[in-house]
C-alpha cells in the first residue's frame, strides 16, 4: 500500500503589521506556545520540534488572535478572525504517527468587524471578545453556548485588548484607540468604572493584564509611552510605573505577567523591560539587536522557569531569561507565502523577498530582496544565488546584475550555477547565477509563462499558442516546438534527469506528458488537479540503470499528487498538503519530500510506493 505521511512542519513565524499588537498566548502545561500566521492559526510545542498544530477552519479569513484555554489539559483554544468570527477549538495527537487532528467545537460571528484580542475568564467557560465593529465593539459570551453575559460599552473607538481577572470576584478590563481604559463587574458584566485622565489624550492604549492569582493590579500600556497601574478590584487609579534613570524611546505594545509582582513590557524601541510593581521599580531591559523598524517590539509573553518570549515585527522570536543580558536564542523564519525553495541544502524565499537558508544552524534570515523570490540555486553552498521580482539576480545580498525588465519566471539547475530566465520584455536568457555573466541570449517569439532547464535542454511554455518550446541550452538557436499543444496556459513545465521525458503543466490543473525523443505525447491521463500547476519535480532515480517513472506535481488547489510514468492511472493523493495551494514540492531523495505554500510552511513527507 502506497502512503504519504507527513514527517515535520518547519511552521511560520507570527504575523505582524506595523502599529498593531500581536497577542501571543501560552501554555504552562505544554510548554506551548499559539499565535496566527495568514489564514491558519498555529500551536508550537518549544519542547518538541515536531510539535507543531495547524489550524484552518477560518476559511479565508486572516486569523487575528489564538488563545489557550486556562483550564491545564484541556487542549482548547480560541481563535479570532478579520471578519469578526470566533471559533473554539480542541486537539488530538495520535501516539503512533505522532500527528495531530483538529476539531471545531463552537462558531461564532460576533462582530461585524476584525477580532482584535480574546480573554478567557479562570473558569475556562466565558469569552470575552473585542475589536472593531458598527454597533459595538467586543461582547461577553460563554463559549460552549454563544449566550450573551454582558455587554461592552465605554468605547467609541477599536478596542485593542480585553483580560479576565483570573480569580473571583470577576472582573475584566477593556483598552481601546479612544484612550479609554474601561472596568466592567459581573457576571452579567456591565460597565462599572473607566479612565480616560492618565494615558494622554489621542493616544492608543495598546495591552492590558490583571496581575496573575488574586489579580490586585491591573496594568496597562500605550502608544504614550506610559504605564498605568489599576486597582485590580475597583479600577481605581494608583500610580504611573516609571524610572527616572530609564528613558523609553518608543510606545508601548504588550505587557506580561513574570508573577504577582514583576512584569514585562515590549516597546518600539526594540527593548523588552522587566518592572516592580509594588515597588514601581525598573529592574531591567534585554535591547533586541537589528534593524530598527524590523527589531520593533510588537508581542511578549512570560512562560515559565523565568524565561520570556517576545516578537519583532519582522516575524522573529527572542527567548530572553531573567538573569542574563542577552537573548539566549531566536527563531527566525518566513510569515508570507514561500515562493520558491531549493533542497541540499534548504533554502526558501517568499514573497516579500525574505530568503531562509535551514541549513545552518541556527538558521539565517536575510531580506535580500524587496518583492517576491523567482528562483534560488543552491549550487555552490554556503553560498547562494536568487532572482527577484525587484529586477535583481543577487549572491546572498550583493547584486551580480541588474536586469531590463522584470524576471517573469525563472527555473535554476541547480548544478553549476546556471538559471534560466525569461523576461517582461520577452527574452530568454542564460546566465552563470553567481557572476552575472549572461552566457546565452534570444528573442522570443511569443510572451513566456513556464520554463525549466535541466542539462543540456531549456524547455519554455508559451502563453498564446499554448505550445512548449526546447531549446539547446548551449546554443538557443538549436530548438524545436513539441507538435502538440496543451489546452490551456502552460504554468509548469520540467524535464526528466535522463532528457527523455517533458513533463508540462497547465493553469486548469491538467498535464501531459511527452516523449523527447519521438516528440509525441506519452499521456494525457495526469489530469486529477483541479487548478494552476505550480510545480512537477521528477523522483530520483536509486539506480542508474532504472528506468523514470514517479513525478510529484503540486498545485493551487493545496493538493500534491504523485503520479506514474509506468503506470498512469496510478496516483498518491496528499490533499490539503497546503493551505491556499502548494507553491513548490521538491524530492530531497527517493522516499522525501519537501514542499511550501502561501501558508508560510515548510513539510517534509515521507512517500512509500508498493
Amino acid at each position: 500500500m502506497s502512503s504519504f505521511e507527513l514527517e515535520f512542519i518547519q511552521p511560520p513565524q507570527p504575523g505582524t503589521l506595523r502599529n498593531f499588537t500581536t497577542h501571543l498566548s501560552y501554555d504552562k502545561g505544554l510548554n506551548a506556545i499559539a499565535y496566527p500566521c495568514g489564514k491558519s492559526g498555529f500551536v508550537r510545542f518549544l519542547d518538541d520540534v515536531k510539535g507543531v498544530i495547524q489550524f484552518n477552519g477560518h476559511g479565508n479569513c486572516n486569523v487575528i488572535v489564538v488563545k489557550f484555554s486556562p483550564i491545564q489539559g484541556s487542549q482548547y483554544l480560541c481563535s479570532g478572525d478579520d471578519s469578526g468570527r470566533v471559533i473554539v477549538w480542541g486537539w488530538s495527537r495520535d501516539m503512533g504517527s505522532g500527528s495531530f487532528e483538529t476539531v471545531v467545537k463552537a462558531e461564532f460571528q460576533v462582530l461585524a468587524g476584525p477580532v482584535s484580542d480574546i480573554s478567557w475568564d479562570f473558569e475556562g467557560k466565558r469569552l470575552c471578545v473585542v475589536g472593531e465593529g458598527r454597533d459595538k465593539f467586543g461582547v461577553f459570551i460563554s463559549w460552549d453556548s454563544g449566550n450573551s453575559l454582558g455587554e461592552i460599552s465605554g468605547h467609541s473607538q477599536r478596542i485593542n485588548a480585553c483580560h479576565f481577572k483570573q480569580s473571583r470576584p470577576m472582573r475584566c478590563i477593556t483598552v481601546g484607540d479612544d484612550g479609554s481604559v474601561v472596568f466592567y463587574q459581573g457576571p452579567p458584566f456591565k460597565f462599572a468604572a473607566s479612565d480616560r485622565a492618565h494615558h494622554d489624550q489621542g493616544k492608543f492604549v495598546r495591552d492590558v493584564q490583571f496581575s496573575p492569582g488574586s489579580g490586585e493590579f491591573a496594568v496597562t500600556v500605550g502608544s504614550d509611552r506610559k504605564i498605568v497601574c489599576l486597582d485590580g478590584k475597583t479600577g481605581e487609579f494608583i500610580k504611573y510605573i516609571e524610572d527616572e534613570n530609564e528613558e523609553i524611546k518608543g510606545g508601548f505594545f504588550a505587557i506580561s505577567w513574570v508573577d504577582e509582582s514583576r512584569f514585562v513590557t515590549a516597546s518600539a524601541d526594540a527593548t523588552i523591560r522587566l518592572w516592580c510593581v509594588k515597588d514601581s521599580k525598573f529592574l531591567g531591559k534585554w535591547v533586541i539587536p537589528g534593524d530598527a523598524l524590523a527589531s520593533q517590539q510588537v508581542g511578549v509573553i512570560a512562560t515559565k522557569d523565568e524565561q520570556i518570549i517576545s516578537l519583532s515585527l519582522d516575524g522573529t522570536l527572542n527567548f530572553l531569561k531573567i538573569g542574563e543580558e542577552t537573548p539566549i536564542k531566536f527563531l527566525r523564519g518566513h510569515n508570507k507565502g514561500i515562493t520558491a525553495l531549493t533542497v541540499k541544502p534548504l533554502i526558501s524565499g517568499s514573497y516579500d523577498g525574505r530568503i531562509v537558508n535551514w541549513a545552518t544552524s541556527p538558521e539565517t534570515m536575510r531580506q535580500d530582496h524587496s518583492n517576491l523570490i523567482v528562483a534560488i540555486d543552491n549550487s555552490e553552498p554556503p553560498k547562494y544565488a536568487s532572482v527577484s521580482w525587484d529586477d535583481t539576480l543577487k549572491v546572498l545580498s550583493e547584486t551580480v546584475y541588474k536586469f531590463e525588465g522584470q524576471p517573469k519566471v525563472s527555473s535554476s539547475a541547480n548544478n553549476g550555477g546556471i538559471i534560466a530566465i525569461v523576461t517582461d520584455s520577452d527574452y530568454l536568457l542564460i546566465m552563470n547565477a553567481y557572476t552575472g555573466e549572461i552566457l546565452q541570449k534570444k528573442q522570443l517569439s511569443e510572451p513566456a509563462s513556464a520554463i525549466d532547464i535541466r542539462g543540456g535542454l531549456v524547455a519554455v511554455g508559451l502563453e498564446r499558442t499554448n505550445t512548449i518550446q526546447v531549446f539547446k541550452a548551449s546554443d538557443l538557436a538549436v530548438n524545436y516546438k513539441l507538435p502538440a499543444a496543451l489546452r490551456a496556459t502552460p504554468s509548469c513545465v520540467s524535464i526528466s534527469a535522463t532528457e527523455s521525458y517533458l513533463a508540462a503543466g497547465d493553469v486548469m490543473g491538467k498535464i501531459i506528458l511527452y516523449d523527447l525523443k519521438t516528440k509525441d505525447i506519452k499521456t494525457t491521463r495526469w489530469a486529477y488537479h483541479t487548478s494552476r500547476v505550480n510545480s512537477i519535480a521528477w523522483m530520483p532515480m536509486k539506480d542508474e540503470d532504472e528506468d523514470e517513472d514517479l513525478v510529484a506535481t503540486a498545485s493551487l488547489d493545496t493538493n500534491i499528487f504523485i503520479y506514474s510514468v509506468k503506470r498512469p492511472m496510478k496516483t498518491i493523493k496528499c490533499l490539503n498538503a497546503h493551505k491556499d495551494g502548494v507553491n513548490v514540492a521538491l524530492w530531497e531523495n527517493s522516499q522525501t519530500l519537501v514542499s511550501c505554500g502561501a501558508d508560510a510552511c515548510i513539510k517534509r513527507w515521507n512517500i512509500s510506493v508498493q
